[in-house]
């Protein structure tokens, strides 16, 4: 036994390899043991291999073999079983320490030899004798094959669908800007009097391109005109470098100024100029019962800013009726609002073209 303990040294109970070889080499002693004894001398073998177990205890756990109480501790290093493990003892000394709550799992393995080696996790004993070894086993690690799976598993590439993802694990390629940099479409006309400080007269003077917007300051003196495009603003502003003769008999000149901030082209009007939208809304075949009064009403209505409202009328044919407004954007909404009114259904209501981009000069009109 001595040599069994040199050859399987167990330093601790709850290693479950150490413990198990342990065991497997002691009920392999005994079954070659009993293999040898004689059938008529069975008192004698089982007392014997009960006094074998006994000594192998003392080796494996440091105690006596047998208690007061005839029951056989386990390990000088355990005073108690653990609670979760319910244990009894047998009338032959030795302890049954199965797990109760891994009943269906135990197998009887008699006279089979295991890998030293493979990890347990469950508890394992000895019922009735020596020869008769009750295992309960389950693997902790999965295989090797397992392993590499789940290795290469988190590794792996994911393809991501940023169209229904909330949350990205990458910025991602950006997408490539195709529009062109923001630029300068502001010019300011200064020195304005005080009988040119309307959008009419103002816009009078602008040529050379689309108008997206006008605004008079609340002085009078000066108008701030946005063009739709850098160019027709680079082009009125290289045009006037010493200003615009207003008066020559009254010797009146407002002078034109370029913005110094870039105007970026919005979203919003880029649909507009793309569907062909201005800040001049025509409509013809308008009833006659409406007199200018009620159509200056409905078209500053929302806080809308018209330019002017030229109402032309040829006897024989539709009255034809053109509204100016101060911005591309109250021109949309005011057509989308009269498209929408019964009044207006019999009407053919569009876009016009800008005075301001058809004109080459001073316009009057």
């Amino acid at each position: 036994m001595a040599e069994l303990a040199k050859e399987y040294p167990v330093a601790d109970v709850d290693d479950a390899a150490g413990f198990m070889a342990f065991a497997r080499a002691l009920r392999e002693k005994k079954a070659r043991e009993a293999a040898a004894a004689a059938k008529t001398q069975a008192d004698q073998d089982t007392s014997t291999q009960l006094n074998g177990f006994a000594n192998g205890s003392n080796d494996f756990g440091g105690q006596s073999p047998v208690d007061a109480n005839g029951s056989a501790p386990v390990s000088a290093s355990n005073d108690t079983w653990p609670s979760e493990a319910p244990h009894s003892r047998n009338d032959d000394g030795f302890g049954d320490f199965e797990n109760n709550t891994d009943n269906n799992n135990t197998t009887l393995m008699p006279g089979i030899v295991e890998d030293a080696e493979a990890p347990k996790t469950s508890a394992s004993g000895f019922r009735g004798d020596a020869a008769e070894f009750i295992l309960q086993e389950t693997p902790v690690a999965a295989s090797e094959n397992d392993v590499s799976v789940t290795k290469s598993s988190d590794h792996a590439v994911v393809e991501e669908d940023r169209e229904n993802l909330t949350t990205f694990k990458s910025w991602g390629t950006p997408v490539a800007r195709d529009k062109p940099a923001a630029q300068v479409r502001r010019v300011i006309i200064k020195g304005l009097p005080s009988a040119w400080s309307t959008p009419a007269k103002v816009l009078s003077l602008i040529h050379g391109g689309m108008v997206e917007s006008i605004h008079i300051t609340p002085t009078g003196n000066q108008a701030h005109i946005l063009f739709c495009d850098h160019e027709a603003c680079k082009a009125f502003f290289d045009k006037y470098p010493n200003g615009i003769d207003i008066d020559k008999e009254k010797r009146k000149t407002v002078f034109v100024e370029m913005g110094k901030e870039v105007d970026v082209i919005s979203s919003q009007l880029s649909f507009n100029l793309s569907i062909g939208s201005t800040r001049v809304v025509r409509a013809v075949g308008v009833s006659m019962n409406i007199n200018m009064g009620e159509l200056l009403k409905l078209a500053g209505t929302n806080n809308r800013k018209v330019e002017k409202i030229v109402d032309s009328c040829v006897p024989g044919e539709p009255r034809n009726v053109v509204f100016r407004f101060c911005s591309i954007d109250d021109a949309v909404r005011f057509r989308a609002a009269i498209l929408r009114d019964a009044d207006w259904e019999h009407c053919n209501i569009q876009h016009a073209a800008d005075p301001c981009e058809l004109a080459t000069g001073f316009h009057a009109d």
